[in-house]
């Protein structure tokens, strides 16, 4: 198959998932309220019940290991910097796999951050990454190192064979009971929080158990953080649409109390 062919049959098939995704996403269009309430029940979650339950320590390391072998040399040593659209695809064709950028602006298609598909799932012989550019540069780079969580820890799951792996505004809970997006996002955390910050931020694990016990679930240290890196990261709250706005909080807390769980947990 010549290049030109290829690209044609990745654009035709990027173009027909994004809008089987839209379809669905048409069907229950997330509200404000929805995500107000993720947002909720996130600061509610036991992140580190979630951890010990599906990830060892052992097996937290062997995902590190493989992701800084493959993909992210510095990871949990510096903070992932926002790429461009071109590093993006230069460093997804390094590692074996396709990258297209779709942009939809649209409301149910704000809904979708990117997705992955596996080599073997039967549409394309080589993986493929895919992200909606209609999104701010840092969900864009959150996306897409999520995304690269799922190529590089797919056998260790032996996951190839799955069909496709959405990145969605809601459903962050979801993944505290899926080993698989739990891995992706640790990633995502670890690149957002390196060890060395991670520390400075959250203090030690009786520091926040203290802070925690006059102030619910909700750690004053995570809070603060979640805060501190939206505006490293050039995300101004104020000035978002009220969708953006909340699916952001949603994925920054998210990856927030995943961060520090895995400080408490397995001081990583």
């Amino acid at each position: 198959m010549t290049v030109k062919k290829r690209i044609s049959r990745i654009v035709g098939l990027t173009a027909e998932i994004v809008k089987t995704a839209d379809a669905a996403l048409n069907e229950r269009e997330p509200s404000p309220g929805v995500a107000s309430e993720e947002i909720k029940r996130l600061w509610d979650q036991d992140y580190g019940d979630a951890l010990r339950r599906h990830l060892s320590r052992a097996e937290i390391r062997e995902i590190v290991r493989e992701a800084k072998r493959t993909a992210w040399p510095h990871l949990n040593d510096s903070a992932v910097r926002l790429g461009s659209m071109k590093e993006f695809a230069e460093r997804a064709s390094a590692l074996g796999a396709d990258f297209r950028i779709a942009k939809m602006p649209w409301p149910s298609g704000l809904a979708l951050f990117g997705f992955y598909l596996g080599k073997d799932s039967g549409l394309e012989k080589r993986p493929l990454i895919c992200l909606n550019g209609a999104h701010h540069p840092a969900a864009v780079a959150t996306a897409f190192l999520h995304e690269v969580g799922h190529h590089v820890t797919a056998e260790l799951f032996s996951t190839r064979k799955e069909m496709i792996q959405l990145s969605r505004q809601t459903g962050y809970g979801a993944h505290l009971d899926d080993p698989r997006e739990l891995a992706a996002d640790l990633l995502v955390s670890l690149g957002i929080y390196p060890r060395k910050l991670a520390s400075q931020l959250f203090g030690s694990t009786r520091d926040r158990e203290t802070a925690r016990a006059g102030a619910g679930a909700k750690s004053p240290q995570a809070a603060k953080a979640v805060l501190g890196t939206a505006q490293r990261y050039g995300l101004d709250f104020e000035r978002l649409p009220v969708q953006k706005k909340l699916q952001y909080q949603a994925g920054l807390i998210h990856f927030t109390r995943l961060r520090e769980a895995l400080l408490d947990e397995y001081g990583f």
